[in-house]
């Protein structure tokens, strides 16, 4: 039999001889990691129990209304917990308590607050509390185990740390409306739902003739207002309807609550990125996955020292953390009750009420 008759007779055998091995291989995909051995899984966090040991007894959840909106690391036996304040401002005002380790829950007034930390620090009546205890000498290095320290017996997740401490460009508020030039200031051509402007009940039509104090004549005067504050900062805004002009407070949300694109869209489909999570002067990054609510509270290295204060989680695979040595600088007059540097009413303590408008 020649060479290319050997070549007919045996080629459908051969390619259904293929066809079959690719199905067999399509069918069964390659073994993959056991859930509970990924980072943040049960086994990985069972070895850091020890770790977190001492740490986890000073790391309370912080409650507004009942729901827990942040953590918060206890730095004085007394009563003093440093928390992330954006996450338990403006909360309509709600009462702030500390959920402890052994469950009990204590009220708690904010006391000292520093804006561009995005630190609070809160105050209970009560002594005798364990204290987080710090690394005093250097940051972590890039590379370094971290754990996220929670008031459970495990570390609420486990990671790496990825960029060594730099600024962190603040995002611009987000008022939430489209306008135009009008005489007189800037009129609203459109109000996005579930906004700031919304919240106060601005409307089509609405000219905004002053923004916290600045007479606004033109568009571009209003963009240079808004990029001076924070998401979650109130906006002073005097407006006109009609003939009569009246005051309101906006509280700005973030671009990413109402702009989509795909950056924004691959850094959520992690989870829930925090509200605010840029205009830190010192922060580190490491890869821990954090849901916002699980901010505010410390993270220690593989000593079981706390080496900073997890401050936001700013994308899919990276949060930021204030150093551990900025924290120190900061405490004492957090605790006397200092405002540090901020316009008054940046961050109230409630939601603006939605002011009685003119029809």
């Amino acid at each position: 039999m020649s060479g290319i008759a050997l070549i007919r007779l045996t080629c459908p055998a051969l390619m259904s001889t293929v066809l079959l091995l690719a199905a067999v291989v399509e069918a069964a995909p390659p073994p993959q990691l056991p859930r509970d051995l990924y980072k943040s899984g049960t086994a990985i966090r069972n070895a850091f129990r020890p770790i977190v040991k001492g740490t986890n007894r000073a790391t309370v959840a912080v409650l507004v209304n009942g729901r827990q909106k942040a953590l918060g690391a206890i730095v004085a036996a007394d009563g003093w917990v440093l928390t992330k304040a954006s996450q338990v401002n403006g909360i309509n005002g709600g009462a702030i308590t500390c959920q402890l380790k052994d469950g009990k829950t204590i009220s708690a007034r904010q006391v000292g607050l520093h804006p561009e930390h995005d630190l609070a620090m809160l105050k209970l009546e009560a002594t005798g509390l364990p204290v987080v205890t710090w690394r005093t000498d250097q940051d972590p290095s890039v590379g370094s185990l971290l754990a996220t320290c929670g008031p459970g017996d495990l570390p609420l997740a486990v990671g790496v740390v990825s960029i060594h401490r730099r600024r962190i460009p603040h995002f611009f508020g987000f008022l939430g409306i489209g306008f135009e030039d009008s005489a007189g200031g800037v009129r609203v051509s459109r109000v996005m739902p579930n906004s700031g402007a919304s919240r106060v009940g601005l409307k089509a039509g609405d000219v905004i003739t002053r923004v916290a104090g600045t007479t606004i004549p033109r568009g571009e005067a209003l963009r240079d207002q808004i990029r001076k504050f924070r998401p979650g900062e109130l906006l002073p805004l005097r407006v006109r309807r009609g003939r009569v002009e009246f005051d309101a407070n906006a509280r700005l949300g973030s671009p990413a609550q109402h702009v989509q694109n795909r950056s924004i869209f691959m850094n959520k489909l992690g989870g829930q990125l925090s509200f605010r999570r840029g205009g830190f002067p010192n922060a580190f990054a490491h890869d821990t996955v954090l849901k916002p609510e699980e901010c505010g509270g410390p993270l220690v290295d593989l000593e079981g020292r706390a080496v900073g204060i997890n401050i936001a989680r700013e994308g899919r695979t990276e949060s930021h953390a204030i150093p551990a040595q900025v924290i120190l600088g900061l405490l004492e007059d957090l605790k006397s009750g200092r405002q540090f540097a901020a316009p008054a009413n940046r961050l109230g303590s409630a939601d603006p009420p939605a002011v009685p408008l003119p029809r």
